[in-house]
């Protein structure tokens, strides 16, 4: 039984471990918001198979609620245009009346489909950097999924102090080398669907593990152990929910 990988050093203060019903003596509501495409909102995965399904079945013992508003075609472009709305209604999540009273970590997996319009990477960068400079004012933690390994996440989440969600070993070694930055590569035809560019669902698990990892350590969750057993299992005849 392997345990939940972690992107980093483990931080060295008191790990928040959940009472009975997932909740926490005086401890704050905690939202996680996914701002996402076609691949956040799981395009072509059967139900309870993708992988904010399988966040969901880890968080709600631990009192997170997870929102997914992701959908397909969306550009990180179009997301930095609507940024009004979108801060508006991240806002929600953190309380009324100007106080605080609930925790917030925005998880973005945005730029797969600029760069499948062939927008300038340094446009991309542009766009991720304004969604997550808003995020952080509101104030939320963010997250920022590394969508293709070609360092265009990995650059903003540098200068903007966001942590980065490494693309999964199984999927960044099953690209086409060299990646170009911007550009969307070639992928095995093992971990992505018949269309060649969504993961497919044995990619599911390996998503969910990576951001698994870090959103325990942004909200301080003590995860425990992640079973292979558990979630998702994978044979030829296809997949199910264990």
């Amino acid at each position: 039984r392997p345990s939940l990988p972690r992107s980093g050093p483990r931080p060295r203060h008191a790990v928040l471990r959940a009472g009975r019903g997932g909740t926490w003596p005086g401890a704050m509501p905690r939202h996680v918001v996914i701002i996402g495409d076609s691949i956040g909102a799981m395009q072509g995965i059967p139900r309870m198979l993708g992988f904010v399904d399988i966040l969901r079945r880890y968080l709600k013992d631990h009192g997170v609620e997870v929102d997914n508003w992701s959908k397909g075609g969306t550009l990180a472009a179009t997301v930095a245009q609507q940024l009004p709305d979108i801060e508006k209604r991240l806002r929600s999540r953190l309380g009324s009346a100007g106080e605080q009273s609930s925790e917030l970590l925005v998880v973005l997996e945005l730029g797969g489909n600029d760069r499948m319009f062939g927008l300038p990477s340094a446009g991309i960068e542009k766009a991720l950097e304004r969604i997550v400079a808003a995020a952080q004012a509101l104030p939320a933690k963010v997250l920022l999924m590394e969508v293709i390994p070609d360092g265009i996440e990995r650059d903003v989440a540098a200068r903007t102090g966001a942590r980065l969600v490494p693309t999964p070993q199984e999927l960044a070694s099953a690209m086409k080398e060299p990646v170009v930055r911007g550009r969307i590569p070639e992928v095995s035809p093992g971990w992505v669907q018949p269309d060649g560019i969504h993961p497919n669902v044995k990619a599911q698990r390996p998503i969910a593990r990576s951001l698994l990892a870090a959103i325990s350590e942004e909200l301080q969750l003590d995860m425990g152990e992640v079973s292979e057993e558990e979630g998702i299992s994978c044979l030829d005849g296809g997949c199910t929910v264990q």
